[in-house]
């Protein structure tokens, strides 16, 4: 009940004999509403408990309890993963128990990845009974190309020998009990309509999928299935894109008999595996490519097509255009893969925005696909940012907040001015438009979104005083360094600069903060970055890949869930959960630590407190080569593919689970792959058949599947 409410079922003499003294009686019925409210909401909160579908997250392991479903290692918030799933589906796991499908959807409500899952006896090579004649022959077509570029992942249509040795990574697994789970750890993320790179300054019909223009293979979204006795396949799954099915898809849909639209893989009509969009002239509209004039073929050589033909190569994330074609923007909405949440990309950012977050005395969006509005949107970062110059010179010391609205490329040198006691934000979100009233500040929606910034930026704080300015940047890809320049005027330079979700400069200069910014903190949250040259001032890095090192002789550094390849210097350090590839230096030894990191040998740090390789050579202390076993080995260290900066699966076990929470070191900590493959592991044993044995095998979208 309201207080309202409450308060007229008391007699009215009380209530007058109350106001005049005071409204203490007033004040206790007000405190008894809220309270009441609690208990409402606790009373309606008790029937949705019954239900799995809409019981509090801490209900659902009581309620597994109920039918038997057995505990597993709990996995932080924050994963986007919940174990309401498998607990929901239990009773339907077992009356499915032993089947292929039911593993299937087992692991993925265990894991929360894409799942194949293949019985190895069905493509093993032998002696067939006239009563049981199977399809798969024992030799391989060598001249059925489609075929052969399956060989070696879960989808391989060639059998093989019997192989007795114990399922494992590229060995055992063709045998009559085993079974293996393929599954793909890496997810997919979809970009809309971003905007290609041209392959030289003045277009000449040749594009990278990728607006940073390299080479990047791209992926398929995950697609849900039917039903839980349907078996996976290549189009249900986030695995890299072939050529060849995407080729005789397209050729199927102008053939004189196309498929129907339940029978489409690639193109589907509500979520196709990529959609080319061009815009001739500025005049025009962003229009999709008709289906039949696009073409899949080997760019290799950039070869270009006649007519109104567009050519896509999706291994090598190429796009051409006939000569001469009038083509403005050049746009695709397509899906790549990555280790994780971190780094620019179009995942959910929502409550995770930092300062970034809440209301501002200024804002302006920008965007290339909306037409400019006075004093809402514009049209290039360059206009956002004199806006916000003009706006700060008539109202010092206040916030602003410049929104980029689209996955654009914007050839911009930026040079950012930020007075005392003032704060501006550059963040990449939607900011839609509602149909029934204006845009407010808080309709922002970070996520969908990567905006790429290909120009110089670089930031100065400006005047003088003790409270000096502050940048923040979230969910921005930068591809050249940003540079904090040195003050002006003999000012104290700029307060604070944070990246938070960015991609600046990967594999080359990151953040580079000049002198005379010895007040400046730093604080880099979920990055991917080049090297971070750093001042005096403090510097805070939580789960971020470093590519290129740290240089903060000066500094006190408080590194969390890191991976820096290159060296690392500090006056202090306090690290936890990172991989450092090369030595660190620490000037201060008797301050900071170092937890449950990776170092190399010949680094010289504060204590350490369960750090490899020291605890692999205590373990064995008589062993020489332990050190080398234990060094780090990345899956890849080039910017564009999908497990950049990630361990390789021939990595040490002690670093993939070396970590405080027992996950990977460094910065995929978040992923917790040691902890799902483990759930996986003890979920597994229920619905194994007799005599069945079933192992995890990881695909990796780079370097095509394990072997």
């Amino acid at each position: 009940m309201r207080a309202e409410e409450i308060w007229a079922l008391l007699p009215a003499a009380l209530r007058s004999q109350d106001e005049a003294a005071g409204g203490v009686l007033r004040a206790l019925v007000e405190v008894m509403a809220e309270q009441a409210v609690l208990l409402d909401a606790d009373i309606d909160q008790l029937a949705d408990d019954w239900f799995v579908e809409t019981c509090a997250e801490w209900v659902v392991p009581y309620l597994g309890e109920l039918v038997g479903a057995g505990r597993l290692h709990p996995l932080p918030d924050g994963t986007a993963f919940s174990d309401r799933a498998r607990v929901a589906d239990t009773i339907r796991f077992r009356r499915r128990k032993g089947t292929t499908a039911a593993l299937e959807e087992l692991t993925r409500a265990n894991t929360g990845w894409s799942t194949a899952a293949v019985e190895f006896f069905e493509r093993l090579v032998v002696t067939q009974h006239v009563n049981h004649v199977t399809t798969a022959p024992a030799t391989a077509a060598i001249r059925d190309a489609e075929p052969l570029e399956l060989v070696g992942g879960p989808f391989e249509p060639v059998c093989r020998t019997v192989d007795v040795r114990a399922m494992g990574a590229g060995q055992g697994r063709p045998n009559i009990p085993n079974i293996g789970m393929y599954v793909w750890p890496l997810p997919s993320y979809r970009l809309d309509r971003a905007t290609a790179a041209p392959a030289a300054n003045l277009p000449d019909s040749r594009w990278w999928i990728d607006p940073t223009g390299v080479d990047r293979q791209l992926t398929g979204p995950t697609v849900t299935e039917p039903d839980i006795d349907h078996r996976a396949d290549e189009a249900n799954v986030p695995g890299p894109l072939r050529r060849r099915p995407l080729r005789d898809e397209l050729a199927a849909l102008t053939s004189a008999a196309p498929p129907a639209a339940e029978e489409l893989r690639w193109f589907r009509e509500d979520d196709p595996s990529f959609v080319v969009w061009i815009q001739p002239t500025p005049g025009d509209e962003l229009r999709p490519v008709p289906l039949e004039h696009l073409r899949i073929c080997d760019l290799t050589g950039w070869g270009l097509p006649t007519g109104s033909l567009v050519r896509v190569d999706p291994v090598l994330g190429r796009v051409t255009v006939a000569a001469g074609r009038p083509v403005h923007r050049l746009a695709v909405s397509w899906w790549y893969a990555f280790s994780a949440d971190i780094g620019a990309g179009p995942y959910p950012r929502r409550g995770d925005l930092g300062p970034a977050d809440g209301p501002v005395d200024w804002q302006l969006g920008v965007s290339v696909t909306e037409p400019p509005s006075p004093g809402e949107v514009v049209a290039s970062v360059g206009e956002a940012v004199t806006a916000w110059h003009d706006w700060q010179a008539a109202h010092p010391g206040t916030t602003g907040r410049i929104v980029l609205m689209d996955s654009h490329r914007y050839l911009e040198n930026l040079a950012v001015q930020v007075g005392q006691g003032s704060r501006l934000s550059i963040v990449a979100a939607q900011w839609p438009r509602p149909p029934d009233r204006p845009r407010r500040q808080s309709d922002l929606d970070p996520v969908g979104v990567r905006p790429c910034l290909l120009g110089n930026v670089s930031v100065t704080g400006t005047g003088t005083g003790d409270r000096p300015g502050e940048l923040i940047v979230d969910g921005l890809l930068i591809s050249k360094p940003l540079t904090v320049t040195a003050p002006v005027g003999g000012g104290p330079g700029l307060g604070r600069v944070e990246l938070r979700h960015c991609t600046v400069g990967p594999s080359a200069a990151g953040l580079a903060v000049a002198a005379g910014n010895d007040r400046t903190r730093v604080l880099v949250h979920r990055c991917v970055t080049g090297a971070l040259a750093i001042g005096g001032g403090p510097l805070t890095v939580a789960d971020t890949l470093v590519h290129g090192g740290i240089a903060a002789p000066d500094a006190e550094a408080d590194l969390a869930g890191v991976t820096v390849i290159g060296t690392t210097t500090a006056r202090v350090l306090t690290a936890t959960d990172c991989l450092f590839d090369q030595p660190v230096t620490v000037a201060r030894r008797q301050q900071g630590h170092v937890r449950f990191s990776y170092l190399r040998p010949g680094s010289v740090t504060p204590r350490r407190y369960r750090c490899q390789p020291d605890l692999a050579q205590q373990a064995r202390p008589g062993d020489p080569d332990v050190a080398t076993r234990v060094g780090p080995a990345f899956a890849s260290t080039s910017y564009g593919n999908a497990t950049y900066g990630r361990l390789a699966e021939t990595a040490a076990a002690e670093l993939h689970s070396g970590a405080e929470s027992g996950a990977e070191m460094g910065a995929f900590r978040r992923a917790l792959t040691p902890q799902r493959l483990n759930n996986l592991a003890l979920a597994l044993a229920e619905y194994l058949p007799l005599g069945r044995v079933a192992a995890p095998l990881p695909v990796l979208p780079t370097g095509g599947y394990p072997r």
